[in-house]
């Protein structure tokens, strides 16, 4: 098999270049064909101890089962094959979550477990815990770990590894290294974690955290590892060292790195999701190796696709004509992303006396703003209709279909660019309905080149080219590096601004609003409305399933109203499979691989 793979390896380098040329050429002769008026808007991209007894008795929360897959259990068919996984990007290859970004899901979500799982449903079930909970009072959150679950190199995973794990990524002192907001700003939240029983972590924190559970599933947007425990919090040498051989507890174990091309894998059959371990469904892979390669360029991944030397890798929809000629097919990964649409220093206060103004404080020119955005037209043009973007369910912000305390009146604004004049002739300023009033200025907005939505500049720049023509608003478009404009807007040097960025999807929704909307001490917080900072602390405070999806409703029409992020929609994933995938059913609020045990190949 190696020696296959290898040969199949020496056929893609030869013929690849020559599929990729043949593929861009058709593409670019199907563009052609649009209609003048309907051409898409150019864009200049720039160069990229001893256990404790708990404080307060768990109430564990209603936790359902699996669902129960027909066979018989234990009888796994396993193909001898090779999977060949292509993603556009994979970050910045680290194998620590705490010091990764969001591209790193790529892998990451392979390599390592969760404590809770997910259906296909976004249900959450038991994972590596058994149980979860929060105390009476709410601040402590309560985790019972199952035993037999195996770390790849064969060792016991135990409470005391989760312990150490959650207080790497989220302990205190993490303010100081974590990368992801998100975990800063539980960090920043977080009093202790400890092992508070043989078998049981408990994560305690300042004020009630209600979306720390959904964070640390499968359904969040991200994979807070579990690790080995090592010796110390936080130590450059040990982590340098983990990054060359890492050791995870997921559906598979990392073999063969090269940087910049290819993460090798291995089935792992110790995995714990499987019926030896108390669950009624399966989820070993069902296949021998994946080799999961980098490869940016579109053009290349389809024909890849297309030469049958790539199983599964996504594409855009307007490759979907290249991919079936070739014997593969498309298939949707549901509210995989969503764009997120920030406006900054648009907010009034003490801390502003005396600081520059900016048109978006009023809250009529962020509605403006909102209703000049032809989204229908984004949708049809660059992501090729319904079936790829969500506009009329799409939610606002990170609030989408699957997300708790979702309704459907939380949706995009329409495109009215009448009802858009009014509001800014309302508010003052010069438009085409208004000529004589005040002078907006020019309006930046700054964007990058993404690995999880395509065609983000793209999209910026329509919506450019909307407040241009509606509204009259000189704008300016800037595509930057995602890193150093994320320093950037956190350092408030893009207040008056507008930032143009995708973000993950994800079931519960609380943590991202507390962090963006409940915290008074950032920078780049999204308001400095006493009110709203209520708002979210209440809502964000309901711990009791049966009342959380009402509360965070509440919270996100509020929030809503005020236009602090324009919604656009959201974007389902289309994956291309190669004709030698007999199955693969990606699940949802995933934008990365997910749900391996689901792929399956054809037998030969």
């Amino acid at each position: 098999m190696e020696s296959l793979n290898r040969l199949r390896l020496r056929a893609w380098q030869i013929i690849l270049p020559v599929l990729a040329l043949t593929l861009v050429f058709g593409v670019a002769c199907g563009s052609a064909a649009a209609p003048a008026e309907e051409s898409l808007p150019a864009v200049e991209t720039a160069p990229q101890q001893p256990p404790a007894q708990p404080a307060a008795e768990a109430a564990p929360t209603a936790v359902p089962q699996a669902a129960v897959q027909p066979g018989e259990a234990g009888m796994v068919q396993v193909h001898p094959g090779n999977v060949t996984f292509m993603v556009a990007a994979w970050g910045d290859e680290r194998f620590d979550r705490t010091f990764s970004g969001g591209a790193s899901n790529s892998y990451g979500r392979i390599l390592h477990g969760f404590l809770i799982e997910a259906t296909a449903e976004t249900e959450l079930i038991p994972g590596i815990a058994t149980d979860w909970g929060f105390s009476e009072d709410g601040l402590t959150w309560n985790v019972t770990i199952r035993d037999g679950v195996k770390f790849h190199d064969g060792t016991d995973l135990t409470a005391a590894d989760v312990a150490w794990s959650i207080e790497h990524n989220f302990g205190p002192q993490a303010a100081e290294y974590a990368q992801s907001s998100t975990a800063v700003g539980f960090a920043k939240k977080m009093a202790k974690v400890e092992q508070t029983g043989p078998n049981v972590v408990s994560s305690t924190f300042k004020s009630i955290e209600t979306g720390f559970p959904g964070y640390m599933s499968a359904a969040g947007p991200t994979w807070p590892a579990i690790y080995p425990a090592r010796a110390t919090l936080r130590n450059e040498e040990e982590e340098a060292a983990y990054d060359k051989n890492p050791v995870g507890a997921g559906v598979m174990v990392r073999g063969r790195f090269v940087p910049s091309e290819v993460i090798e894998f291995e089935r792992f059959d110790d995995y714990y999701f499987q019926p030896s371990n108390g669950f009624d469904e399966d989820r070993t892979v069902k296949f021998a190796t994946l080799d999961l390669r980098l490869v940016p360029e579109e053009a290349t991944r389809v024909a890849a696709i297309r030469a049958g030397d790539a199983d599964v890798a996504p594409v855009s929809l307007r490759a979907r004509p290249q991919v079936e000629k070739g014997g593969g097919r498309i298939v949707w990964g549901a509210e995989g992303g969503y764009f997120r649409v920030m406006l900054f220093g648009c907010w009034t206060g003490a801390e502003r006396a005396g600081a520059e103004t900016y048109p978006c404080m009023d809250k009529r020119v962020r509605h403006a703003l909102s209703y000049a955005v032809d989204k229908g037209l984004m949708r049809d043009r660059l992501y090729g209709g319904p079936e790829a973007m969500e506009v009329e369910r799409g939610g606002w912000g990170a609030v989408t279909p699957s997300t708790i305390g979702y309704s459907a009146d939380l949706k995009p604004f329409p495109f009215d660019p009448a009802k858009a004049r009014a509001l800014l002739t309302e508010a003052g300023y010069k438009n085409p309905d208004n000529p004589n009033g005040k002078d907006f200025g020019p309006l930046v907005v700054n964007t990058w080149v993404s690995a999880l939505m395509p065609f983000l500049p793209e999209s910026a720049q329509l919506a450019a080219e909307n407040w241009k023509r509606e509204l009259g608003i000189e704008t300016e478009v800037v595509v930057g590096e995602e890193v150093s404009m994320k320093e950037a807007y956190k350092a408030g040097n893009l207040d008056g601004q507008i930032v143009w960025r995708d973000n993950e999807t994800r079931l519960d929704a609380a943590s991202i609003m507390g962090s963006h909307f409940g915290r008074r001490d950032k920078r780049d917080r999204g308001h400095n409305d006493p009110v709203l900072f209520d708002a979210v602390e209440e809502a964000i405070s309901v711990f009791a399933d049966a009342e959380r999806p009402a509360a965070l409703n509440k919270l996100y029409k509020q929030l809503y109203e005020e236009q602090y992020l324009i919604g656009i929609g959201t974007i389902n994933i289309p994956w291309a499979l190669g004709p030698d995938v007999a199955d693969w059913q990606p699940f949802p609020v995933a934008f990365y691989p997910s749900s391996m045990h689901t792929l399956i190949l054809k037998e030969e």
